[in-house]
C-alpha cells in the first residue's frame, strides 16, 4: 500500500505507536505545573484509555469508536487556556519527533487537534 493511501493512524504506526504517544504525552503532562491540576480529580487510566480511542479514531482507524463523553462536556469546568492547550499540542508534536514520526504526518495530527479547540478551551 503506497504511503498516500494509509490514514494518519497507520503512518503513525498503528495501536501500539498511538498508545505510546497517549502514554509518554501524559506522563509530560503531569509533570508540568501549568497542565497538572487538570488532571488532579482524574482517574489517569480512564483518561488514558479515552484519549487512545479518541486519537485512534481522529487519526482514521475505522475499528475504533470513541465512546468518552462529549469533549464540551469532558473540559467545561476545566478553565483551560489557550496557553495550555498550546502546550498540550507542543508536548504531542515534541513526543512524536521522538518517535521519528515525518514532520509532515506531525503537522496534519496538530491540525486535527486544533479543530477541537474550542470544544476544550473554555477561558478565553
Amino acid at each position: 500500500m503506497d504511503n498516500q493511501k494509509k490514514c494518519l493512524f497507520e503512518k503513525f504506526g498503528g495501536d501500539q505507536q498511538v498508545s505510546e504517544l497517549i502514554d509518554q504525552f501524559y506522563y509530560k503532562v503531569l509533570f508540568d505545573k501549568l497542565l497538572r491540576d487538570k488532571f488532579l480529580k482524574a482517574d489517569m487510566s480512564r483518561v488514558r484509555y479515552q484519549q487512545k480511542r479518541f486519537f485512534s479514531q481522529m487519526m482514521g482507524d475505522k475499528n475504533t469508536q470513541y465512546t468518552g463523553r462529549d469533549l464540551v462536556e469532558v473540559h467545561k469546568n476545566l478553565n483551560i487556556t489557550n496557553q495550555q492547550f498550546d502546550k498540550f499540542k507542543t508536548y504531542l508534536k515534541n513526543i512524536a519527533l521522538d518517535m521519528d514520526i515525518t514532520n509532515q504526518d506531525i503537522e496534519e495530527l496538530l491540525q486535527h487537534v486544533e479543530k477541537h479547540r474550542d470544544l476544550i478551551v473554555f477561558q478565553k
